[in-house]
């Protein structure tokens, strides 16, 4: 029940992410480089947290059905 609720919120993350790396012209590794440690801690909070895992496969999945 969450993780539908969740899903749409990590779908519009993962959109800004890649849209942020597309406007700094940076890839995925040099985007992460290039953020502080709190943004850093930020993101792996949203993206690690075992409440969200479900959530954030099914947007991963949804976004790349949709983008690719």
């Amino acid at each position: 029940m969450l993780s539908s609720v969740l899903v749409p919120f990590q779908y519009r993350y993962l959109e800004g992410l890649e849209e942020e790396q597309y406007r700094n012209w940076k890839n995925q590794s040099d985007y992460y480089k290039s953020k502080s440690a709190a943004e850093q801690v930020l993101h792996a909070n949203a993206q690690g947290n075992l409440l969200f895992v479900l959530a954030n496969v099914m947007a991963y999945i949804i976004y790349k059905i949709i983008k690719h």
